[in-house]
């Protein structure tokens, strides 16, 4: 659960982020893959890529993840969360990944939205990926440890 400030920011400005999530994906991606072209090279379907799959299913996943912490349903939330870490333990996903991850994505947050982007929303949407994040790796550690293998 978020925070109760966060709760009431990330509430206002679900709509906002959500109209702006395609854009922001598209962005992320494009600059992620700048910084660090091993990623795309190496993790990532270029075909989805391409196709702009892999930004819908993480603009989904975000999305989803914001609205069921308002609205919760665990079984849900528990539901995504397990298809997601399980692509990302196939795919050999580390937790350092995730600070790039959070790196490339919040400069695209600030470069669509702009001066909507105040410090308290920045502060909560940051809540929200952290949240997501802590948890998926944690379910891919547990994934790790369950094929006897070390992330990467």
């Amino acid at each position: 659960m978020f925070s109760p400030q966060s709760t009431e920011v990330i509430r206002a400005t679900l709509p906002v982020v959500g109209a702006a999530i395609g854009d922001i994906t598209t962005l992320f991606y494009r600059r992620m893959f700048d910084a660090h072209p091993e990623l795309e090279r190496d993790l990532f379907n270029r075909g989805n890529q391409k196709q702009g799959e892999q930004q819908k299913a993480l603009a989904g996943a975000i999305a989803a993840f914001a609205t069921l912490q308002l609205e919760p349903d665990s079984a849900k939330v528990d539901l995504i969360l397990s298809r997601i870490a399980h692509k990302h333990a196939s795919l050999g996903i580390t937790p350092d990944q995730y600070a790039i991850v959070h790196e490339h994505l919040f400069a695209a947050i600030v470069e669509i939205l702009g001066d909507a982007v105040t410090p308290d929303v920045a502060a909560a949407w940051d809540e929200v990926y952290w949240l997501m994040a802590e948890t998926l790796i944690t379910m891919e550690r547990g994934l790790y440890q369950l094929a006897g293998v070390d992330a990467g």
